[in-house]
């Protein structure tokens, strides 16, 4: 089974499905991550160009900690904080990575994450999502439906999650993810981004029903057989 994860910016695929990459890849499914922009506008005091290679460099440390070869690693470099769900240049290139790659599950921050950024990355991945599978849009390669698509939370806590997943060990590589990070959760509103208090949601997902930490998905599209896990 092939699993792609966008993230909007390098770190938030390991705040919001971190221990579940990690145990994806410990059950032996292969999983991707693409990183719609590289975050080159969220380290305060180092210069644009700078910081996404910067970012790009911590994104490697993080996902290799979570199991995740370099060559499953696609940095599309969209604008950090200029996502455009009608831009056809964005659209084209996300619905060309979906063809290309052909998961089977997709990961993505839910419709009401807390971020405008994050929800306009979600408009444009779910826009590309619902023109992958037709056949009537023929210009980025052979069309692809991914039957399982999930939700995952960063800056807003899904209020009714519809799945919550037992990381088990997976919160261990989930946390030493986060450590990679070291350029956020040093400036203005960055404090959410730290990975204590990402793991700290875990735990507490985890408390409010068998215990351990756990991560919440809202389940957007959904293949039974495709989450057997």
């Amino acid at each position: 089974m092939s699993i792609l994860v966008f993230a909007p910016h390098p770190d938030d695929e390991v705040l919001g499905c971190g221990g579940s990459i990690a145990a994806h890849v410990a059950d032996g499914r292969r999983v991707q991550i693409a990183y719609l922009s590289s975050g080159e506008r969220g380290v305060p005091g180092v210069e644009v160009e700078d910081a996404g290679v910067l970012r790009e460099g911590e994104a490697r440390q993080a996902a290799g900690i979570l199991g995740v070869s370099e060559g499953d690693l696609h940095f599309l470099r969209l604008p950090d904080g200029g996502f455009d769900p009608g831009a056809a240049e964005q659209f084209g290139a996300v619905l060309g990575l979906l063809r290309r790659l052909r998961p089977a599950v997709v990961y993505l921050p839910h419709p009401g994450d807390g971020s405008f950024d994050h929800q306009q990355a979600h408009r444009l991945v779910w826009r590309a999502l619902e023109m992958s599978g037709s056949r009537n849009y023929t210009l980025a390669g052979e069309p692809h439906w991914v039957p399982t698509v999930l939700g995952y939370e960063v800056w807003e806590p899904l209020r009714r999650p519809a799945l919550l997943v037992d990381l088990g060990k997976a919160a261990d590589r989930k946390e030493r993810a986060l450590s990679c990070y070291g350029s956020q959760g040093k400036g203005p509103g960055q404090a959410e981004h730290t990975g204590s208090g990402a793991l700290a949601m875990a735990r507490w997902r985890g408390a409010v029903t068998t215990g351990g930490c756990r991560e919440a998905f809202a389940v957007l599209r959904l293949d039974a057989a495709a989450v057997a896990w």
